[in-house]
């Protein structure tokens, strides 16, 4: 009974030692890292409003009313992570996120550092400046930026004269990079095109007009696109037909791009030509399918009372 008492207590022992032995040892081994996906999400997204700064401002705010003090929390708040917060919230909804495009292709810095000094190494904000947003934005979007620059927008905000001089980020905006729709474009080309600045007023509702033509020549191509692949079935030749839809293809594949050119009358030209090239596919499908026969037709009344006409006589007659 001894003996066993004493391998109980002699087990208990080694445990013991064990766990302090693990105590003391784990802090000097050190932790993996546990690396971000990418560094500038990783620490923007946690500035939140409920930091510890935050609260400690409310304290504040609380012992001023207290104290008979007016003033209101946005004196006092940070506003530098208010800004943050909120510019990561509107990148991670957006398109840039959708493709993993993160904060470094347009601010710089190492998405792969581990540390914050070393993460905003190489960060400017040359590259996001207003005026040179093109060539910055141009890096990914080269054919946009190619029909920007042949626009007017373009050369005002090269010439740097004063009034609105649109940017990339006046319209797709700097953190959520929206495109507009035909529903909004109107709305959105009278903050400049209006009676008031005296910038053409009649732009924004063309501009609606224009965006919503696109429609018709997505519908167009996807009825020539059905009609070759019946022709085709059928073991029809629809080379010729094919061609067609392929010129119609390309224009709206360019379309975005054209668009940034902001010449109406050019885009409207480019949509028009886009449309027809559908529909010559579609009439070179009808025309080499063979014309169907009309269906016979059931005797009328004429031919009825013909007949009736004809017996009638024959009884008379024979009688």
């Amino acid at each position: 009974m001894k003996n066993s008492l004493k391998i109980i207590i002699g087990i208990i022992h080694v445990l013991l030692t064990i766990a302090i032995l693990q105590l003391l040892v784990q802090p000097v081994i050190a932790a993996p890292p546990d690396l971000p996906n990418n560094s500038c999400a990783d620490c923007h997204r946690k500035l939140i409003f409920t930091s510890e700064e935050q609260r400690q401002f409310v304290d504040i705010r609380i012992k001023h009313l207290e104290s008979g003090i007016s003033c209101s929390i946005v004196c006092h708040e940070d506003k530098l992570n208010k800004s943050i917060a909120s510019t990561y919230a509107m990148w991670s909804v957006s398109t840039h996120a959708l493709f993993d495009v993160t904060c470094e292709k347009c601010h710089g810095g190492d998405p792969l550092a581990i540390t914050k000094k070393d993460a905003h190494i190489g960060i400017s904000k040359i590259n996001i400046a207003r005026i040179n947003t093109p060539e910055s934005c141009g890096k990914c979007h080269e054919p946009e930026l190619d029909e920007f620059k042949n626009s007017e927008h373009f050369k005002k905000l090269e010439s740097g004269e004063e009034g609105p001089a649109p940017a990339c980020i006046t319209c797709h905006q700097a953190h959520s990079v929206r495109v507009l729709t035909s529903s909004e474009i109107e709305d959105f080309c009278s903050n400049c095109h209006n009676r008031i600045t005296g910038i053409d007023p009649a732009v924004p509702k063309k501009a609606e007009e224009a965006l919503s033509s696109i429609r018709e020549l997505q519908v167009e191509i996807s009825k020539a696109r059905g009609a070759i692949i019946s022709a085709k079935a059928s073991g029809k030749d629809v080379t010729a037909a094919e061609n067609e839809l392929e010129d119609a293809r390309s224009i709206l594949k360019h379309i975005p791009s054209v668009w940034h050119r902001f010449n109406l009358t050019f885009f409207e030209t480019e949509v028009k030509e886009g449309i027809e090239d559908a529909q010559r596919a579609q009439n070179i499908i009808m025309a080499e399918m063979p014309a169907a026969s009309p269906p016979a037709k059931a005797p009328g009344f004429e031919v009825i009372l013909l007949i009736s006409c004809l017996l009638i006589a024959y009884f008379l007659k024979k009688r």
